[in-house]
């Protein structure tokens, strides 16, 4: 047998069936940031990282989960292709096959799938812990040596048996062919039955967990405690930002004279970028809860939960899948519809997965939400809105499985995975990653946006409005101190107010205002709407803008002080707006209204991109933006003429 020179990049291809913890172990040997979940469909395309080690290039492919050579779902399909060679990608120099230990007998079957490649092969004997606590003891060397090939017995989640698994993947050079062999025998062979001393926690907890009676309420519970803590836990990191951002706003107000510099660089980039980087601390706790729920294996219980309760509107279980991934980013939700067989089952779920509320929309409601209800409601109205974009999900999917995707429907079949202690590591590098691609965001197309939209609503610049309110400043002619800095400051507001009212921005939105007059929006209203169509976040920015005048400051975030701020704030210039009448422009009925639109609206050009490439057309990015617009206008429009005629609407401040 001839020993093969190593080539200068080596391609190990991570092969496994799904929550075999092929994600954990590429995440802990290389340090990428990826997030491993506890149910198929996580990895839904190959992801490849690149580590060095020993002076040799690596390249690790995590390919999505697989039974066996047979691909039936369109993930398993990219998998096989990578393994047969026919992907544009390349193809693997050694394959890393991840074996659950504590499944032995069924792992092994894919593994007797693969033996005909014909490739180096090191095999992976993952979650060791998990098989002797339920009474198995796996011998790895007895394993390796009935197969001939390298088995390394590890547990990713905790690094063990790391270091060993990354000698083998340098020395593996050659092929060697696998035996023939029974896999329920050989697993039997080399297992030695020690006896489970007691129930596992796996068995204590899902008696109560997916109790027939008890799983679907306590799984509505555990979503609505996550909400309350997004507000309760996240408000002193919040607290934190704004003073940094006021800091610096202070800074440049004290070095630079008035004017289009100083409005630049407040107006336009410290309060429109920072307006939207105050909902981090937010987003980083929404992201880690979720992860805690996926890592530890209880979101696959939640799928299985639903299962029968998304039958009857036309999906299965599995749709859970991407409809829980979507909370997230509605991106990834998309793409992770590949690990459903149904094509039609498949469709309908990519229609409806921008419906849930992904992160994006988090900083509308919270400054809505913060500026119009009290705290006690904060989490209930969040969990509205939330629970608004499911059940308008659920009716969508029905009508179009009953009418454009009429057919068929797939069936639910998936493990559960034992349920683990999530590892903190993992968790900050999901939180960690989710955090920079935010802020990355809020760094270009936000910045970007925000410089766009205080260009627009800072010119043009009108010479008589600037002299007549000049000639209002000479006219002053009290003497007290404070007397005239209050009358100063009148008059810069009245000015600011009428240049901004003779802006291109407020043009544009005093021109399509009449669209949205039935949803209760006044043109302020409208111009933050539609600057959020590229992406939903950026109608934040925008207020910030819109509503910042005289002194731009991005508010007080905390929801305990709602009704009594000091200051002059993002939420309390929305509280105190009014028209050219006196009238308030919000309240907390407004302010649904917008939440309601939002909930419902598809205001995310990436996701519409998304759905372009995973369809292969365009007919149903553009059939998802035009339904999402019509109901989202509907539903606002429903809810705000109701509560006017109930007697919510506005009346004169």
């Amino acid at each position: 047998m001839n020993v093969t020179t190593p080539p200068a990049v080596t391609t190990v291809a991570l092969v496994g069936r799904a929550n075999s913890g092929k994600t954990s172990l590429v995440m802990h040997l290389t340090g990428a940031p990826r997030r491993p979940v506890n149910f198929p469909g996580s990895s839904v395309e190959c992801v490849e990282c690149h580590v060095r080690w020993g002076g040799r290039e690596i390249r690790f492919v995590d390919l999505p989960g697989i039974s066996s050579l047979e691909a039936v779902t369109r993930d398993e399909h990219e998998a096989v292709g990578f393994l047969r060679g026919d992907s544009a990608r390349g193809a693997a120099d050694v394959l890393c096959v991840v074996l659950d230990a504590s499944k032995l007998s069924v792992e092994l079957n894919l593994l007797r799938s693969l033996r005909n490649l014909d490739q180096p092969m090191v095999v992976v004997l993952n979650k060791i812990d998990v098989a002797e606590r339920e009474g198995r003891r796996i011998d790895a060397a007895s394993l390796a040596a009935d197969l001939c090939v390298p088995v390394v017995a590890t547990n990713a989640s905790r690094r063990a048996g790391l270091d060993e698994l990354r000698r083998a993947l340098l020395d593996a050079r050659a092929p060697t062919p696998l035996p023939d062999f029974d896999p329920v025998a050989l697993a039997a062979s080399v297992t030695n039955d020690v006896g489970r001393t007691r129930r596992s926690w796996t068995d204590l907890l899902d008696s109560l967990l997916l109790h027939p009676v008890l799983g679907i309420p306590l799984l509505a519970l555990i979503v609505f405690g996550m909400f309350q803590l997004v507000f309760g836990v996240a408000d002193p990191f919040m607290e934190w930002i704004e003073a940094g951002q006021e800091a610096i706003g202070s800074g440049i107000e004290a070095i630079t004279s008035p004017g289009a510099l100083r409005s630049f660089l407040i107006d336009g980039i410290v309060n429109g970028v920072g307006s939207v980087l105050v909902f981090l601390p937010q987003i980083a706790l929404l992201i880690a809860m979720v992860s805690v729920l996926e890592a530890s294996g209880y979101m696959a219980r939640a799928a299985y939960l639903l299962d029968r309760v998304l039958g009857r509107f036309g999906l299965s279980g599995r749709s859970f899948v991407p409809l829980a991934t979507s909370f997230g980013c509605a991106i990834p939700g998309v793409m992770a519809t590949r690990i459903i067989d149904d094509e039609r089952d498949r469709l309908a779920t990519i229609l409806v997965a921008p419906l849930m509320s992904c992160s994006a929309r988090l900083p509308v409601y919270v400054v809505l939400i913060g500026a119009f209800f009290p705290p006690a409601w904060a989490g209930v109205v969040l969990f509205g809105l939330y629970l608004l974009g499911i059940v308008v999900a659920v009716v969508v999917a029905t009508v179009v499985r009953r009418t454009v995707l009429r057919g068929g429907q797939s069936m639910l079949v998936m493990e559960l995975p034992v349920y683990h202690w999530p590892s903190l590591a993992v968790i900050g590098r999901s939180v960690t990653s989710a955090c920079k691609s935010f802020v990355v965001t809020a760094g270009t197309i936000i910045f970007a946006t925000a410089v766009v939209i205080w260009a627009a609503s800072y010119y043009p610049r009108s010479e008589a409005i600037a002299s007549r309110y000049e000639a209002q400043r000479d006219a002053i002619t009290v003497t007290d101190t404070a007397a005239v800095e209050a009358r100063l400051a009148e008059i810069d507001h009245a000015e600011m107010r009428a240049h901004f009212e003779q802006s291109y921005l407020a043009r544009v939105g005093k021109a399509v205002q009449p669209v949205f007059a039935p949803l209760g929006f006044d043109w302020r209203a409208t111009v933050g709407v539609l600057s959020a169509f590229p992406a939903r976040e950026l109608i934040v920015p925008t207020f910030g803008i819109l509503f910042s005048v005289p002194d731009v400051d991005p508010g007080d975030h905390n929801l305990d002080a709602l009704d009594h701020d000091p200051g002059d704030g993002l939420r309390q210039k929305l509280r105190n707006a009014t028209d050219a009448a006196g009238s308030r422009v919000f309240n907390p009925l407004v302010a649904l209204s917008i939440m309601v639109f939002f909930a419902l609206c598809s205001q995310c050009m990436a996701t519409l991109g998304a759905i372009r490439r995973e369809t292969g057309s365009w007919k149903w990015p553009v059939f998802t933006f035009t339904y999402m617009t019509v109901v989202a206008w509907t539903a606002s429009t429903f809810v705000f003429q109701v509560g006017s005629a109930l007697g919510f609407g506005l009346r004169a401040g």
